[in-house]
């Protein structure tokens, strides 16, 4: 059976308030230590660290979008005694909860997104489901997929899990739905599994039946899978693979409602795909810095959009802001360190940088 965990630290810290109040109230003391103010956001951003594997330190930042204002570990102070876990790959917001997605602990922890506070932990039902990414399908569906070559069928409302197996291809990472299929990046490892049945495919699985029902082969080392704002068209990304050093990786478009192939860009490990604040362009990292495509152009041809210049910078992650079209990327530096957000305007302008945990990954907009 699995069950929704409430967080007993909710009421613990609840609690405590009242406790601090009444001490207060009564004048036991005097300049009683204040903690550091917490914004309460209205706009902003969170901003997920992985840490390092094995060493339970995934953190989640929040920047204050009316102050300015960054919160280290902002997950950590307003639930005291909670930890994000191990190792935390991705997340997801839908409504005011964000969902967020640890590996290692085999968990997705929810939180709600105006406060920070955990409503529960979802835990995943076999051993050796280590949970990547997810999709939210609606109100009642979402899947993530996991390191076991399988994907699960999660109720975002009840947290609760639904189907805990459907089996896919070789390590599947990124996973995204239009409004027939769940699609999933089946990525092989690289060189790891490049030889294995279905790697560096993409599986799709019939929302109907949840069962796969095809793959799509020539994506090798194939990652990211997302959908456009009116589900009408599917991109998929794919890395070279490291044992062939002259091969290219590339972007895919799909037509959403059949997933056949209707364009096809030629590139260098391609990463992290956004779509800007009109939806007409897509934005992902690439070898030289951020890249896009116009999708609007028949002809589109990739085009850098902000050059990486700086040698000891790492661009990890990259968030397109849904409102200013900014460019957040995140910055792992030398992945053992703290590090840091850099957000830039489309013409490379820096409007500001701050620090972060060690190797951020997503950033998601609220």
């Amino acid at each position: 059976m699995f069950q929704f965990v409430v967080s007993r630290w909710y009421l613990v810290r609840k609690v405590a308030l009242l406790l601090g109040l009444v001490w207060f109230v009564v004048g036991c003391g005097q300049n009683p230590v204040q903690p550091d103010p917490i914004p309460a956001s209205v706009q902003g951003a969170y901003i997920l660290a992985e840490g390092l594997w094995r060493q339970d330190n995934s953190t989640l930042a929040r920047f204050d979008a009316a102050s300015g204002m960054v919160t280290q570990d902002f997950f950590a102070r307003v639930n005291p005694g909670l930890r994000i876990g191990d190792t935390a790959n991705n997340m997801v917001l839908k409504g005011d909860t964000l969902y967020v997605v640890v590996s290692t602990s085999r968990s997705i922890e929810v939180i709600r997104a105006s406060s920070g506070v955990s409503l529960g932990r979802i835990r995943m039902p076999q051993m050796g489901q280590e949970p990547r990414k997810m999709v939210i399908v609606n109100d009642t569906t979402a899947y993530v997929s996991n390191i076991d070559d399988s994907i699960t069928e999660i109720n975002p409302r009840t947290f609760t899990i639904r189907t805990p197996r459907i089996a896919v291809g070789p390590a599947p990472e990124g996973i995204a739905a239009t409004s027939q299929y769940v699609v999933v990046a089946n990525s092989g490892f690289g060189d790891f599994r490049a030889n294995e049945p279905k790697a560096g495919t993409l599986s799709v699985v019939d929302l109907a039946t949840r069962r796969e029902i095809r793959t799509i082969a020539g994506l090798p080392n194939a990652g990211d899978v997302v959908t456009n704002r009116s589900k009408t068209r599917l991109y998929a990304a794919y890395r070279h693979l490291p044992m062939s050093r002259d091969s290219l990786g590339g972007i895919v478009e799909f037509d959403a409602a059949n997933l056949q192939e209707l364009r096809r860009w030629r590139m260098k490990s391609p990463s992290a795909l956004n779509f800007s604040s009109t939806g007409d362009t897509l934005f992902y990292l690439g070898d030289s810095g951020v890249e896009l495509l116009t999708l609007r152009q028949t002809d589109a041809k990739p085009t850098i959009a902000v050059r990486r210049t700086a040698m000891n910078e790492f661009w990890y992650g990259l968030g397109v802001h849904p409102r200013s079209s900014e460019l957040w990327i995140t910055n792992a530096r030398d992945f053992s360190t703290n590090g840091e957000v850099i957000v830039r305007r489309i013409d490379g302008t820096i409007v500001r940088r701050f620090d972060v945990g060690i190797n951020p990954n997503t950033v998601v907009f609220f």
